[in-house]
């Protein structure tokens, strides 16, 4: 487990301070605190609950919460709990992130290899991107983040959907139905994430009023809803782009099988007479043409190859190995 702790001043800015002045201070209520908790398991967060003084009903939605997305408007804190996607390479697994949020107070809970929250915040230009000085702030500023995180993860996929639709086009047989589901799932867990986030944040915008939140913290947090929304559309095209490409990957194994058995079938028909001739003579009667001739062999290996070339000819005129 590791805690972060800071303060956000009222220029906006994110400073750095050490836990138990974070703990004094919140326990003063006097100064904006934020306090990030992350890879915690639960008598890690059961310890720093008894620092915080969080008890009751309040404690166990923030114990049992902690997988199940919502807005929990408790008292004195509200508890928000949403999906993330990990930020590691190659998988698609799901995290959520917990905050515990009042008017001079934050803290979030979660894992440190989220998505957004990997590398260190840039203290020194956090004026730049904080929308005011006050933990709601912090989390709008969190929240419009996780949203472009979406956006730039979406056009992503939608780059890589477009190179697989491109080569689909061109050479069918180089994409395989392995690679489209797993871009299947990578659009499937990222809607999940969208979709997840989005009426979260509607209902944190709508509860302005009791989590103190500025006009300037609102206008972030609409920014991130319009992020979303335009992600969750997107995302919905690429699921419909995705159906209609694995309707064509099948279309053309399809036809790639038919193709197959079409041949077998005229390889069938030209060695029919071949094998029907070969039936004949090799039937045990006394008197059958040609059997003491001396050129009987050559005779019969000539008329089947006569047979077999003006069948091939035939079918290839009519277009059949095309």
């Amino acid at each position: 487990m590791q805690i972060n702790c800071y303060q956000v001043t009222d220029e906006p800015k994110i400073i750095s301070c050490e836990y138990d002045a974070a703990i004094e201070m919140y326990k003063k209520g006097k100064l904006n605190v934020w306090i990030d908790i992350t890879d915690a398991n639960q008598e890690d967060l059961q310890h720093q609950f008894d620092e915080l003084q969080i008890h009751g009903m309040l404690r166990s939605f923030c114990l049992g919460a902690s997988d199940h997305p919502g807005f929990y408007p408790l008292h004195p804190l509200s508890l928000v709990v949403m999906p993330v996607q990990m930020d590691i390479q190659n998988t698609n697994r799901i995290s959520y992130l917990s905050i515990l949020l009042s008017s001079h107070f934050v803290v979030t809970i979660r894992e440190s290899s989220m998505a957004r929250f990997r590398s260190s915040i840039a203290f020194n230009d956090s004026a730049e991107v904080l929308p005011d000085g006050t933990p709601a702030g912090v989390i709008a500023s969190l929240l419009l983040g996780l949203s472009l995180e979406g956006l730039r993860k979406t056009s992503k996929l939608a780059d890589a959907i477009s190179e697989m639709e491109n080569r689909l086009d061109k050479t069918p047989q180089l994409v395989k139905i392995e690679e489209l589901s797993d871009r299947r799932s990578e659009v499937m867990v990222l809607e999940s994430i969208v979709s997840g986030q989005l009426p979260i944040l509607k209902i944190v915008t709508s509860s302005d009023r009791k989590l103190h939140i500025e006009e300037t913290s609102k206008d972030y947090l609409q920014w991130a809803i319009a992020n979303l929304e335009a992600a969750e559309k997107k995302l919905d095209w690429l699921e419909h782009r995705i159906e209609l490409m694995r309707s064509a990957l099948d279309m053309h194994a399809q036809e790639t099988m038919n193709n197959r058995l079409g041949r077998l079938t005229i390889l069938s028909m030209i060695f029919m007479p071949i094998t029907f001739l070969a039936g004949i003579w090799g039937m045990n009667f006394q008197y059958i043409p040609m059997i003491n001739n001396d050129y009987g062999y050559a005779f019969a290996i000539a008329i089947m190859i006569v047979i077999a070339g003006s069948m091939y000819l035939f079918f290839k005129k009519k277009g059949w190995f095309d």
